[in-house]
């Protein structure tokens, strides 16, 4: 481990050495997960959008980053504008996850400024990881901090897992509990550009595993 990882670590005070990792959808395009592998240990990648599109990259990603050894985790980008929204956005992502065995969350990306305006975050997130959560998959959602402090109730915050976004700062400025840090945009060997880059602060596959959550179910 480097030596800015395990200050950021101290720093941070987090209760495990932080996991290098990246988030991705179909417009990194094609990926060569074995160079990835090289220097990040998990990815998040989008299934899909909305309530009826599925990311054209999701399989593919899928596979090559389960073939390279990386930790999956994954997430559905919200276009909500009901809670019935919500409700089409989970089971079209249970479909996307038919067949697939996940080692860290699956989450709800919640950024769209108009679902802040019409006041529908709080229960679009609580339909949507509600009903991931009877299917028996780890939940968690992605918003801003801008957004997370003033917009969410504490039972959403508290319930669910968090994936923050926050750029430039030491570490992010939301003081709750979060489990992923979105840095910021950088290269990375194996992308073809720019992508998002995380660092992760819970050892999820094993409380996914033991927990038998993500299609890791013994039944």
């Amino acid at each position: 481990m480097s030596l800015i990882l395990l200050l950021l670590f101290l720093f941070l005070g987090v209760s495990c050495i932080p996991f290098a990792g990246i988030d991705v959808s179909a417009y990194e395009k094609t990926i060569d997960w074995k160079s990835v592998a090289k220097t990040k240990k998990f990815a998040i990648i989008r299934a899909g959008y909305g309530t009826r599109t599925i990311d054209d990259y999701w399989e593919k990603n899928y596979i090559g980053a389960k073939i390279a050894g990386i930790k999956v985790g994954a997430y559905w980008y919200s276009y909500a504008n009901s809670v019935e929204d919500a409700k089409k956005e989970a089971k079209m992502f249970l479909k996307a996850l038919i067949g697939k065995q996940l080692e860290w969350p699956v989450y709800y990306y919640i950024e769209e400024q108009f679902i802040y305006t019409q006041n529908l975050q709080n229960s679009i997130a609580k339909e949507f990881c509600g009903i991931l959560q009877l299917h028996y998959y780890f939940c968690g959602i992605y918003t801003s901090v801008a957004h997370l402090i003033p917009y969410y109730n504490s039972d959403v915050k508290n319930k669910y897992e968090i994936w923050v976004p926050d750029y430039g700062p030491s570490k992010p400025l939301y003081v709750g509990d979060f489990g992923i840090w979105q840095t910021g945009i950088g290269k990375v060997e194996g992308v073809d550009g720019d992508c998002y880059l995380d660092f992760g602060y819970k050892d999820y596959e094993e409380i996914i595993k033991k927990g038998e959550y993500n299609g890791y179910s013994s039944n």
